[in-house]
């Protein structure tokens, strides 16, 4: 296994239809058979696709089904604090790394738009991030 992944607890895979609509279920198969067994894994599609359904069979184990309606129980909660920041390109490693040593003792959720960013971004930050 890959040493840095050996620490990953949570895998996100966020607009998963359009992940596997890319061309991309081969790379996400390899990436997912690199990750720790023992971890959580969120996989959220616009789409019930049967590609998605079939991602989800072979990535989550007992996985549970939710559809979120804006009116529902399961809508975003009302007291979860989101950040959207606009940052110039040149400038998104820096603020990045700000913002997470200001918000050390919460917790923080990163998307990025590809997997060719998570490598250069994630290498660079001190493992104390993680913990």
């Amino acid at each position: 296994m890959i040493e840095w992944t050996s620490w990953i607890q949570v895998l996100v895979l966020d607009e998963a239809d359009r992940i596997l609509d890319s061309g991309f279920k081969r790379e996400l198969n390899a990436i997912i058979s690199q990750l720790p067994k023992r971890r959580q894994t969120m996989l959220f599609s616009a789409t019930q696709t049967k590609s998605v359904q079939d991602l989800a069979r072979l990535s989550l184990k007992d996985p549970e089904y939710l559809s979120v309606h804006e009116e529902s129980v399961t809508a975003t909660p009302t007291l979860l604090k989101q950040i959207v920041m606009t940052v110039p390109l040149d400038q998104k490693l820096d603020m990045l790394w700000s913002f997470i040593k200001t918000h050390l003792q919460s917790k923080t959720l990163v998307f990025l738009s590809s997997c060719k960013q998570v490598i250069p971004i994630l290498c660079p930050l001190p493992r104390t991030f993680f913990t």
